[in-house]
């Protein structure tokens, strides 16, 4: 199926309600990762949980790979803008735990 006839199916969005989608789909792949990075769950479960909704465990890292120091920054980053103190906090900690020159 050729990309004309995807257009066909999805519905028409603004340049604003592209953003949010877009918003939400990056704010997801955060929560994501964060689960992962805090141990509070697996990727196999993440997996398993999400395609009985019928959606893929998307994550702004690739899972099989380590996690590097910009990895953790990014989130603490992402949180902070949020005001998401606890898990900056979580996440700092694991970062300092994880690498000696932090």
């Amino acid at each position: 199926m050729s990309e004309e006839h995807d257009d066909e199916y999805l519905p028409e969005l603004t340049e604003s309600e592209k953003y949010e989608v877009e918003q939400e789909i990056l704010d997801k792949a955060f929560d994501n990762s964060y689960l992962i990075l805090t141990k509070k769950t697996t990727f196999e479960k993440l997996i398993e949980t999400k395609s009985k909704f019928g959606m893929r465990a998307i994550m702004i890292y690739d899972p099989s790979e380590e996690p590097d120091e910009e990895l953790f920054d990014d989130m603490i980053d992402h949180y902070e803008y949020q005001e998401k103190y606890e898990r900056c906090a979580e996440l700092l900690s694991i970062k300092q735990k994880t690498f000696e020159n932090v």
